[in-house]
């Protein structure tokens, strides 16, 4: 890496962010998802007035 303050150090850091965001969403992605199927499991099968 080059130099604090190069245009590539700024580069990288703003990669590693980046990356450090999308790993966030993930993973809250993963527990809504998680958090849905408890929900899903725990509800009673309600019935629909479709037809």
């Amino acid at each position: 890496m080059d130099k604090a303050g190069s245009q590539t150090y700024i580069d990288v850091l703003e990669q590693i962010t980046r990356y450090a965001k999308i790993e966030a969403l993930e993973r809250s992605i993963e527990t809504l998802k998680l958090g849905l199927k408890d929900l899903i499991e725990e509800t009673p099968n309600i019935p629909t007035n479709k037809t």
